[in-house]
Parts: C-alpha cells; structure tokens; sequence
C-alpha cells in the first residue's frame, strides 16, 4: 500500500512538472523574446482611438504613428473623424509640436520618446517593459499584459497597463490609471505593420504643415474664444485679474504659488524655444521648458495656444494646466 502511494506521489509530481513546462513563459522570457522584436524593428505604422476620461466625461481622439529606426517618428493626433488638429515629429533637428491648421510649429530638443512617448510610440513601449526590474505579468485569452508604475513626472497618472499580442507581440492596448486605479486614458490599437518604406518628407515638419486638417472659421477667430479659466488651482492661489491685449488674454492668480496663463490663437510662424521636455495633459501634448526655478508650459487646446508660467513645482504645474483641457471659453 505504501509502495502504491509512493508510486502515485511520483506521477502526480512528474505532472506537474510537466505542466509547469508546457505553462506560460516567464517574464524573464517574455523580455527576452521583447528584445529580440525590438532589435529587428526598422519602421512600422500605427493606427489607433484614444479615449481620455476628463471634467466627467469622455473624449475620443485618433492617432496614427509613423516610426523609422533609429529615432524618427511623427505622431499625428485628430478627432473621431480623423481629421488631424497636431502633429508631434521627430528628426535630426529636434522635437517639433506642429498645428497644421494654424501653420504654427514649435520646435525644441529633449528626449521625450523615451521618458514620456510611450503612450504613443511602440517601441518606446517595449522600452519600458525591458527597462522595468519587475513587471506585473499575465497572459489571458491570448493577450500579454505587464503593469508597470508611470512616469514620475506626470502627476494625473500612477500606473500603466501595457497589453501585446501574446505570439506576435504587436500592441493591442495601452492604459493609464490614475491614484484611485481609475483609467485616465485608454489607446485601443486598430492597426499595426512593420516594415513600412515611407514617403520622403514623411518626418518634415515643412511637410506637416501642408496636411489637411481641422480649419477654424474665420468668423470664429474674429469673435475671440473667451477667457479659460483653470479648474485646478493650487489651494492658497486666487484669481487676481484677467486683461486682454491686441487678441492675447492675460490671466493671473496670486497666493503663496501664483500664476501667469497666456491665451490666444495660434499664429503662423516657427517658435524655437530650446532644451525642454515633452507631457501630456489628457493626451494632449505640451512643453516644459525653464530653469532657475521658473517653470513654463506651453501647449494647444482646440485651436487655443496656451503658455504657462510659474515658480510652483512642476507637478502642480501640469495639474493647473490639465484642468483647462476640454473647458470653454466665458
């Protein structure tokens, strides 16, 4: 009887070795696997739906990434139509925001691809997932998926759920939670390919500028935007004055951290403004540049370019400016 037991005891755990075997990769293995894909990716092209959670409601963007080894990139962002509003490029020359509609680019130098582009950059995704010492894994229905804590810089996000195909590693979703684990934003992927031969000029920002994209009445420019006010303030700031000038709107706050926020419409030109490094507010793009404790943020809203400047730390700062995304003019 006991020999039978013994016998039994043995299968059952020569089973289960068995089983354990023929189980889901580690996540050593899986990085390893990832770093084999991200070794032998050249170019590849993007197709997706953004869905940001903001002022209690839920806004829809499209994007649509372009990528070629070893660091262009140009990430285009637009309505659910399609119809593009920004475009955030990279080429030998810098980092550029560009409003096609307003023929207004701003161009600055930093390495935001590799810190804060990994919502919108592929390979920036596999990036983070090499670079974390231990992600949060699982495989389910197919699907890889690693949770990993976001960037420290960005104040509305904690963690972030990156999902692949789990055979072919291609990305199926990306979202980000804020401190009570509520998604923020959520990019749902409609399309990817590898090995794409782009158009020459495909990474100019003189090119960007030619797209067709969302045009602003003239009527509507000619009748002013209002006064956006942010919805979050720092607890000790006040609303002090709001004054306009030739177009350009002036709002500032006074307290124990007080604020300038310049509004108007975006005019044709090229703006040079530096080393600075790209954020995102609501998945729009915006630029932190400043030194010697003065910070400022610049960034465009819905055919609105905004400019914030304060000595306040940087996470309020992007705080301040996040609550103006989707509000409307008084």
């Amino acid at each position: 009887m006991r020999l039978k037991r013994f016998w039994g005891f043995l299968v059952t755990l020569c089973l289960g070795f068995v089983l354990v075997g023929c189980g889901e990769p580690s996540a050593t293995q899986m990085i390893h696997q990832l770093q084999t894909v991200q070794s032998s990716l050249t170019s590849y092209e993007t197709k997706a739906m953004m869905t940001v959670h903001v002022q209690g409601a839920l806004q829809k963007y499209y994007v649509e990434t372009k990528f070629r080894a070893p660091n262009l990139y140009s990430i285009a962002l637009g309505n659910e139509n399609k119809e593009i509003s920004q475009i955030i490029l990279h080429n030998e020359q810098g980092i550029y925001i560009i409003s096609p509609g307003a023929k207004k680019v701003i161009r600055f130098e930093g390495d935001w691809a590799e810190k804060q582009g990994y919502l919108y950059l592929y390979h920036s995704l596999l990036n983070r997932i090499i670079a974390s010492s231990n992600p949060d894994y699982s495989i389910r229905d197919k699907v890889a998926s690693f949770v990993l804590a976001a960037d420290p810089l960005n104040p509305l996000i904690s963690t972030q759920k990156i999902s692949l195909d789990a055979s072919t590693f291609s990305p199926k979703q990306v979202v980000l939670y804020d401190r009570q684990k509520q998604p923020v934003i959520t990019l749902d992927y409609l399309s990817f390919e590898k090995g794409m031969n782009f158009q020459p000029g495909t990474f100019s920002p003189d090119q960007a500028t030619t797209l067709q994209t969302i045009e602003m009445p003239v009527s509507s420019v000619e009748q002013g935007f209002g006064v956006i006010e942010p919805s979050w303030v720092p607890s000790d700031d006040a609303l002090l004055d709001e004054t306009e000038r030739n177009g350009v709107v002036f709002v500032r706050y006074n307290g124990q951290e007080p604020f300038t926020m310049i509004e108007e419409r975006p005019g044709a030109g090229d703006v040079a403004i530096g080393q600075g490094n790209l954020v995102t507010l609501y998945g729009i793009p915006a630029v932190l540049t400043g030194s010697s404790g003065v910070h400022q943020l610049y960034w465009m809203d819905h055919g609105v370019e905004f400019q914030l400047t304060s000595k306040m730390a940087t996470q309020d700062l992007i705080h301040v400016a996040a609550s103006t995304v989707e509000i409307t003019g008084k």
